[in-house]
């Protein structure tokens, strides 16, 4: 029971002690005064405080990418330089558009295949030039692809109500050979 009793005498001293020291406080027009104005100072530098860091913020973002910007300018700079040198623009000459100096022979890999090491294929030491008549392959080229041996109807289709019959060819479905002088052919109305 004495612990109890000391628990709560306990409580009662705390409490006497909190309401002894509130009713020493004495607040004059001096103090209550001076929290007016530093709460009003807070409240009033609050809004431009935030809006200093927020702008120190876009001033070091805003850095970083002047930064990068320059260091873009750098380099398009040094691809410039590069450019106005002869040999630069001869290496790249050669390299993109596949230009060689007169008398210079250009080799080009086409699908190159690594061979493996155990392979029994022997290669040949000596380069070879195959000749070919481009501009006549070309030629042939676009000669032969107008031609076909496919029988008119299949070329015309439903032909837009086109005659499938040409002068001196023979109609297939009779076996007749139409006219080939348009002075002999009969004008039907």
């Amino acid at each position: 029971m004495n612990d109890t009793s000391t628990s709560s005498g306990g409580v009662r001293r705390w409490a006497g002690d909190l309401s002894a020291w509130a009713s020493s406080l004495r607040f004059s027009g001096f103090t209550a005064l001076v929290v007016v104005l530093v709460l009003a100072g807070a409240i009033i530098v609050s809004p431009t405080l935030s809006t200093f860091v927020q702008q120190r913020r876009e001033i070091a973002e805003l850095r970083e990418s002047v930064r990068q910007h320059q260091e873009a300018v750098t380099e398009i700079d040094a691809e410039r330089a590069k450019w106005k040198d002869p040999v630069y623009i001869r290496s790249q000459a050669r390299d993109r558009l596949f230009y060689v100096m007169p008398g210079e022979t250009q080799l080009n890999v086409i699908d190159d295949i690594v061979m493996p090491s155990d392979a029994e294929e022997e290669t040949n030491a000596e380069l070879t030039r195959i000749e070919s008549a481009w501009a006549r392959g070309l030629a042939a080229s676009f000669l032969g692809a107008g031609l076909t041996d496919a029988p008119p109807e299949e070329l015309a289709g439903d032909g837009g109500g086109a005659s499938s019959e040409a002068p001196g060819v023979e109609d297939p479905a009779t076996g007749d050979s139409a006219p080939t002088d348009p002075a002999t052919e009969e004008t039907q109305p």
